[in-house]
């Protein structure tokens, strides 16, 4: 699944430049990473459309990812792979609620990484 689009929406300078190059080295086509939802929404309609959304949950900004999410996928269909570092079950609950491909604990393996990202790429 080489060469599909992913968007990155991170907080964590260090977390999303660290994602976009393990991405870009798989080769993927990585948008520049956002720190916000709102960013993202701002984003989305830009080509290339992302094949995969990598969401943080807990963002900067007035709405977090899971919200972030909720809005991205009202306007296009398209999977989202969640990140978090934090596994509380709540939060989970509303991701998998939103038909999300998974979720990602933070920090992650990067094997782990671009594995959940081509299963993701294929459902």
């Amino acid at each position: 699944m080489a060469g599909k689009s992913i968007l990155v929406v991170e907080d964590d300078g260090l977390i999303a430049m660290r994602i976009s190059e393990l991405l870009s080295r798989a080769g993927y086509l990585v948008r520049d990473p956002l720190p916000s939802g709102e960013e993202a929404l701002e984003e989305l309609p830009r080509p290339p459309f992302p094949a995969l959304v990598l969401m943080d949950i807990g963002l900067m900004g007035k709405i977090d990812g899971i919200e972030a999410a909720k809005r991205i996928r009202e306007k296009i269909d398209v999977p989202v792979l969640f990140l978090t570092a934090h596994s509380d079950d709540r939060r989970i609950n509303e991701a998998i609620a939103l038909r999300a491909e998974g979720y990602l604990l933070k920090p992650f393996v990067e094997k782990d990484l671009l594995l959940s990202v081509e299963r993701a790429l294929h459902r």
